[in-house]
């Protein structure tokens, strides 16, 4: 089905938002690339260095579940500032110079906490404020995303080797979102929803299809981070690719999710969300049947690349999803796909880790195509009828 183009307006508040979305992205994708360097400073273990991203993710879970609220009470507008420069303040703890353990696991906390804040507030601004272009909008927002993941990691990279270390890195997302803040300027009536929105997003009862669209999304988030977390050692176990080389090939899956956005962010002007979704389900599906099948690294690794392809629009289009099923409530929607996700995302990639310990990586890593199987069926049985333009 195609429907009527609906291209998103590119304005000085979109791009806003695409930018302190995009930049928060360089902290979190630069985040996991320090956690080594940090720990060799720190002196610490493995299992006691890896409490940074339990700290991480519990931040995320918690100003999820308080981002509905404050944004009911204040506005996005004061939202998404408060939480931009609470942002900007978690990191600065994290990267503390000789930081202490406890120091950077506070910064952890607070610049995932806060990032939840503007995220869930930037998501609703740009489904209300683009309209029928809120799915395309969304896309070109996460492809942003993905592009500075990708730059991120890159510059640590590169100023770890040289004198200005890892931290300057790492400070390029602070610059640029202290740069935002300023480009915003002081009036957030732009953002800001009205009172007689706030009283009808306040008191209105959530469709029931909210919640069909919430599990969708978290069946999305199990699979791709399942996939990011663990695709290494399926390269390891069954190409016999050296633990660095594993990781940087990963590469394969974060390079076909940034192609798959720009291009998702066209298709998504002309089709529905949920015709997409079906198509990349489908096309995740037998992309991973490539990558568990076969040994010979070339087919593994253009099966991951397929996957990132398949993957690219899920989160986005599922997070749009459930805010278009919302009936207007696009702040609370938005505030309960994050909380949903934190969810998904903490507890896939430990399932699958653990299961894998009692039957093997091979086998546990099946769990991927279930998710997919359950995403399918949702999309199948309670699908979302596009609004019909004409052309």
């Amino acid at each position: 089905m195609t429907l009527a183009p609906a291209r998103p307006v590119r304005d000085r508040s979109t791009w806003i938002c695409y930018l302190q979305g995009g930049f928060f992205a360089w902290f979190i994708y630069a985040f996991g690339a320090t956690q080594a360097l940090l720990r060799d400073e720190q002196g610490t273990t493995r299992s006691i260095a890896a409490l940074h991203g339990t700290f991480l993710a519990t931040g995320s879970l918690v100003g999820s579940l308080l981002a509905g609220k404050a944004l009911l009470k204040w506005g996005r507008g004061i939202v998404m500032r408060v939480g931009g420069i609470g942002a900007i303040i978690g990191i600065l703890i994290y990267t503390t110079p000789n930081g202490s353990f406890p120091v950077t696991l506070a910064g952890a906390f607070v610049a995932a906490l806060c990032g939840s804040f503007f995220t869930s507030g930037l998501n609703a601004f740009l489904m209300d404020h683009q309209g029928e272009a809120g799915p395309s909008s969304l896309l070109e927002a996460n492809a942003v995303a993905a592009f500075m993941g990708l730059a991120g990691p890159l510059v640590v990279g590169v100023t770890t080797a040289t004198f200005f270390g890892w931290r300057a890195g790492v400070w390029v997302a602070v610059i640029a979102l202290v740069i935002v803040e300023f480009a915003r300027g002081r009036d957030l009536s732009g953002y800001r929803t009205d009172a007689e929105e706030l009283t009808h997003e306040r008191q209105d009862k959530m469709p029931r299809e909210v919640y069909w669209s919430l599990g969708l999304f978290m069946c999305f988030l199990a699979t791709e981070f399942s996939m990011t977390f663990w695709s290494a050692d399926l390269l390891r176990e069954r190409c016999g690719f050296a633990a660095g080389a594993a990781a940087a090939s990963i590469g394969a899956i974060t390079g076909g999710m940034l192609v798959g956005r720009l291009i998702g962010a066209r298709l998504a002007e002309r089709h529905p969300a949920d015709f997409l979704l079906r198509i990349s389900v489908v096309l995740a599906l037998l992309a991973f049947a490539l990558a568990w099948t076969f040994t010979w690294w070339p087919a593994v690794l253009l099966g991951l690349a397929l996957g990132g392809l398949g993957l690219s629009v899920q989160a986005p289009l599922g997070i749009a999803r459930t805010m278009q099923v919302s009936n207007g409530l696009t702040d609370r929607a938005s505030a309960l796909a994050l909380v949903a996700g934190s969810i998904a995302v903490a507890s896939a990639p430990i399932a699958l880790g653990v299961l894998a310990d009692h039957v093997g990586f091979h086998t546990a890593f099946l769990m991927v195509p279930v998710f997919l199987g359950l995403a399918l069926v949702i999309l199948l049985v309670r699908p979302v009828r596009p609004l019909v333009t004409t052309l």
